[in-house]
């Protein structure tokens, strides 16, 4: 209500939404806290990884903004509607995002590092940072207050319900398409929640019988929610156009492949290998490849396509030119001002099928042929399987096909085993091909790539690698 009380702006209805479901990808949301790594998770009181309700709101605001007009925007989330935040025309936020508890969260340790263009690691580069497992179960609770002018132009409350509920449906369909992503690392596969079920409660506020018992109503009560109350998200949403381009690759591991997680929970002859193919939880029995790992491979690879065709001086260089498509090459100290994050998204991926190889090693003495002493280890690379990438960009008509066409360079040079993915690949390790022998299919957006669209994307890479360092587009390929 605004201190001017003839103005005033009552309270008409609430819409509680409970959403239930699991996390699709790992999940960082970081406490400011570096006790265990350099980004341990938030955890509530009883120390269960959580997830903020101004975490939630905030991506769901960000995720709003690209279909919703800035009105209706400032409508659900608020905003100072005469620009001077502070000010008593200033519209409070009707949404009310609770924090969200992790059920059976298993929190994990994910580490990293930046690799030049010798695939070398940089100096003081290495990081690590705490995450919760997969499959981590969550109820998130929303709720909704239509005031007065909520109505203006909707009618009654049941079609300000009705309004809102297209929001919730909207956001179920994000969460579940992986639009809509939570947390840090999001660009590089984390984040990502399905919803599995989604009900919602009405209380009309003018009504007394109502309003009691909206007063005794718990989210926790076993008739909380009658059957009726169920949302059915594809309802009325199919006709919403995406809001990214999607590029998929099946891909099969003719031989082995080791992206290294020095913690692994499998063993081998009753003891833990040095190290080993990073798996679902460090159980050992399913591979998983990081979008940290798929990004840095792809990046580093059409650096160098881009330096040669652009004659740059330099792999830096090159890569000082990627930035506007793949983020800030940070390299010394730069202000945040000048950092820009990623807009291409790798999502993580899941190897299905395939298994652990354990394997004993030892180095060679290249002048006697025999042993070095204390060279021998153990390693558990992970053989066969068959997985698919995913790769994702906002859409942007006027360069769609720039983004595409440099990422096919480096799809096209992964099917062929040019571009190998992880460690040891000077010794076979990360050589992906096809699930189809015949024919490696690409799709975008669900449809197969002809190659009259694919040789338009990568021209247009071209060109625009041709445009200058100031990235103007030249079409006269």
């Amino acid at each position: 209500m605004n201190r001017d009380t003839g103005k005033c702006n009552k309270i008409c209805g609430r819409l509680c939404v409970e959403l239930k479901g699991h996390l699709a990808s790992p999940l960082s949301i970081s406490s400011g806290e570096q006790e265990r790594t350099d980004a341990d998770v938030i955890l509530d009181e009883t120390g269960q990884p959580m997830i903020p309700g101004s975490s939630l709101a905030g991506a769901l605001l960000a995720y709003s903004r690209e279909f919703v007009p800035k009105e209706d925007l400032y409508q659900l989330f608020g905003a100072p509607r005469g620009g001077k935040p502070g000010s008593s025309s200033d519209r409070q936020s009707r949404l009310f995002c609770y924090d969200t508890v992790l059920k059976d969260g298993v929190a994990g340790i994910r580490d990293g590092v930046k690799l030049g263009e010798n695939k070398t690691s940089v100096h003081k580069s290495k990081y690590e940072i705490q995450m919760i497992e997969r499959d981590a179960k969550f109820r998130i609770r929303i709720e909704l207050i239509q005031r007065q002018d909520c109505l203006t132009g909707k009618g009654t409350i049941q079609d300000a319900w009705n309004w809102d509920l297209r929001w919730i449906k909207r956001w179920i369909q994000g969460f579940n398409t992986g639009e809509l992503r939570i947390g840090g690392k999001a660009n590089r596969g984390f984040g990502r929640l399905h919803i599995e079920s989604a009900r919602f409660k009405q209380f009309h506020m003018e009504e007394r019988e109502e309003y009691l018992k909206w007063l005794n109503w718990h989210w926790d009560d076993k008739n909380a929610f009658m059957q009726a109350e169920s949302i059915d998200s594809a309802d009325g949403i199919d006709s919403l156009v995406s809001l990214e381009h999607v590029l998929e690759v099946p891909l099969r591991i003719p031989y082995t492949l080791l992206v290294r997680s020095y913690s692994t929970a499998f063993t081998k002859a009753d003891s833990l290998p040095d190290y080993g193919q990073l798996t679902v939880k460090d159980e050992g029995e399913q591979a998983v490849i990081p979008g940290t790992s798929l990004a840095g491979a792809f990046r580093s690879h059409i650096a160098r396509i881009v330096k040669q065709i652009a004659h740059l001086e330099n792999w830096e260089k090159a890569q000082q030119k990627l930035e506007e498509y793949f983020g800030t090459w940070v390299t010394g100290e730069k202000q945040e001002d000048q950092l820009r994050s990623s807009r291409i998204v790798f999502e993580e991926i899941k190897v299905d099928g395939g298994h652990g190889l354990p394997q004993t090693r030892n180095a060679i003495d290249r002048f006697t042929g025999g042993t070095v002493k204390g060279a021998l280890f153990e390693e558990t690379p992970w053989a066969g399987g068959t997985c698919t990438l995913r790769i994702r960009w906002k859409r942007d008509k006027k360069e769609d096909d720039i983004i595409c066409g440099l990422l096919l360079w480096a799809v096209l040079d992964l099917l062929s085993g040019i571009l190998p993915i992880g460690g040891e690949t000077a010794i076979g390790r990360g050589v992906f091909c096809g699930q189809d022998e015949e024919a490696a299919d690409i799709l975008l957006d669900g449809e197969v790539m002809k190659e009259p669209k694919k040789e338009g994307c990568m021209q247009a890479a071209a060109a625009w690698c041709r445009g200058g360092e100031n990235g103007t587009v030249s079409r006269s390929v």
